[in-house]
């Protein structure tokens, strides 16, 4: 099976070319991401634990959902589509709180993407289905839980947490 190619962007987020994955990360190129953060009746943030052989990021704590946008898709359409997949979610409203660029390092490949972040609030005992070829687990955390874990723990979590929780919490 074929990956959808993803949407590579310019400096102002204007859609270049589509490109797979793989190259994009490869060549450090601009692409876009779509993250979801779910919040349950008490504030509690859902946390997704990525599967090991992933190869980015492996084994760390993400955001609720998130994923590239693919061509032909807004980043809203992305976000819904990450959010079903991953963890079978479909049919709420999502609020978009944020839209920022980042450039990182991981493994010696320039990871470089403009990232819109959606939330929406959902039961804390909610049905989850997991995509088991992408999540290992999920778990609700603490904001301030969070905040601590990543500061003494880093290398737990994806730049994702560690970024909407600077910018957003």
């Amino acid at each position: 099976m074929t990956s959808p190619l993803i949407q590579v962007v310019d400096e102002n987020d204007n859609f270049i070319k589509g490109m797979s994955m793989h190259d994009a990360h490869n060549e450090g190129l601009l692409h876009r991401l779509s993250r979801v953060i779910l919040e349950d009746e008490n504030g509690k943030v859902l946390l997704q634990k990525r599967v090991i052989n992933t190869s980015v990021y492996p084994g760390r704590w993400d955001t609720s959902a998130a994923g590239h946008v693919d061509v032909g898709e807004t980043y809203l359409e992305a976000a819904k589509r990450e959010l079903g997949e991953e963890i079978g979610i479909e049919g709420i409203e999502l609020h978009e709180i944020g839209h920022y660029k980042i450039s990182v390092v991981f493994n010696n490949r320039k990871l470089s993407h403009f990232t819109k972040v959606y939330r929406s609030v959902i039961k804390s005992d909610a049905n989850l289905i997991l995509e088991a070829s992408e999540v290992s687990s999920v778990k609700w955390f603490s904001v301030d839980e969070i905040k601590e874990l990543v500061k003494t723990s880093p290398e737990l979590f994806t730049e994702g947490v560690d970024e909407i929780m600077n910018r957003y919490y």
